[in-house]
């Protein structure tokens, strides 16, 4: 089975040339440029390639274009690597690149559909009564109780997304905002507004939800050939649940990446490659965990990397090193809760022996685990834990490596 799984950016990704060197180097760019230009009836390349930076942050442009350069990124992929992925996760509008990758939309029928999605967007606060801000060195609970004290009805607010420990962005009504940065600002935060034309993920966008939804009724959605991670619930899509209810709710509600990239971890996932032009969620992923390698395929030469195939195994077994090394230490020293004694010996014992060994082994000089020995005695530490029944939040993540 695949480790790997594929992360699609949102806003804030695009930048004036994005997709050039794709268009430069492969047939498949030019081809889906040209595909997007045709569905939404304007010269997407050019707005890309020569285009002002002003324009292609409005988000009606930024959406089609950022979601073009994705699924040329994904195409570029699949031909020169063709590691079919684990995951395929995306970051707001980078949703609906991973629901193309998946097979589930047409590529056309996606451009058309972020379009419009951006042109509602666009449109659901006239009056700039809303906006949006990223703010970090808080923890969530606290951002959050602050968040329920000032929000209001008339004036609401919310915590819009989870992008890494004490990283976040709140969004909703402009007063609101503004006491809620006034209130954290005394405890030690740090803040910046973001440049955007609505309180997005917020209950502001309720009105644009509903029209919305007439958007998405439209379309027809066809199985995933990969499992998706939903940013409204951080985990994979359930199978009674439609695409539509899942997008919908997008609308309004936070984008829980933090918890969807755990939730890779504890799934398997060791390797994460972002398609897309920049390096937002490779960067997020540094502060989320250790326990996965981000790579980007941005441009052509990222290829170089990705097709080392031994560099990146090594980076694999530099991980798995790592993570033995904090197991072992809790598989050994940790506090027994299991009251069956009995069963405790009999299947605790020659595993204590078996990871001794495994320590004298790391001890002796010059000696290196193989992968085979790591994953062993991964294997073994995680049956200490649970014989030993720790309530360890972080168990899952044995199985992950």
């Amino acid at each position: 089975m695949s480790n790997v799984a594929l992360l699609f950016p949102g806003q804030g990704s695009q930048i004036v040339g994005m997709g050039r060197d794709f268009w430069n180097n492969f047939d498949v760019a030019k081809k889906l440029f040209e595909e997007a230009s045709d569905a939404i009836s304007f010269d997407l390349r050019k707005l890309c390639f020569e285009g002002s930076m002003a324009d292609l942050t409005m988000t009606m442009n930024a959406q089609p274009a950022l979601l073009t350069v994705s699924v040329i990124a994904y195409q570029v992929y699949m031909q020169e690597i063709g590691m079919e992925p684990a995951y395929l996760a995306g970051h707001s509008l980078g949703e609906y690149s991973a629901l193309v990758c998946a097979g589930v939309l047409s590529f056309r029928e996606a451009i058309k559909l972020v379009r419009q999605r951006g042109i509602i967007m666009h449109n659901a606060d006239p009056d700039q009564k809303g906006t949006m801000a990223a703010i970090s060195g808080i923890h969530l609970d606290t951002l959050q109780n602050i968040c329920e004290q000032v929000s209001t009805i008339e004036r609401p607010a919310c915590v819009a997304c989870m992008n890494a420990d004490q990283q976040f962005v709140i969004s909703g009504h402009r007063h609101s905002i503004q006491e809620i940065i006034k209130r954290t600002e005394t405890l030690g935060t740090k803040h910046s507004y973001i440049n955007v034309s609505g309180p997005y993920h917020s209950p502001m966008m309720q009105t644009a939800a509903e029209q919305f939804k007439v958007e998405l009724d439209q379309y027809q959605y066809a199985h995933a050939n990969y499992p998706i991670i939903s940013n409204v619930t951080a985990a994979a899509y359930e199978s009674d649940r439609s695409v539509v209810d899942y997008l919908n709710m997008q609308m309004t509600m936070p984008v829980r990446w933090s918890e969807s990239m755990r939730y890779l971890v504890a799934n398997g996932v060791s390797e994460v490659i972002e398609l897309g032009s920049k390096h937002v969620l490779v960067s997020l992923m540094s502060k989320i965990t250790k326990r996965i390698v981000p790579y980007s395929l941005s441009q052509p030469s990222d290829l170089l990397m990705l097709t080392n195939i031994q560099e990146r195994k090594n980076k694999r077994l530099t991980i798995r090193k790592k993570l033995l090394s904090e197991l072992m230490v809790t598989a050994l020293t940790s506090r027994n809760y299991n009251q069956d004694s009995i069963s405790y010996a009999k299947m605790v014992e020659p595993l204590f022996h078996h990871l001794q060994r495994v320590q004298e082994q790391i001890h002796k000089n010059g000696y290196e685990l193989g992968e085979e020995e790591i994953n062993d005695a991964l294997q073994v530490c995680h049956s200490i834990i649970i014989a030993k029944k720790i309530p360890l939040d972080g168990t899952a993540l044995i199985d992950a490596i």
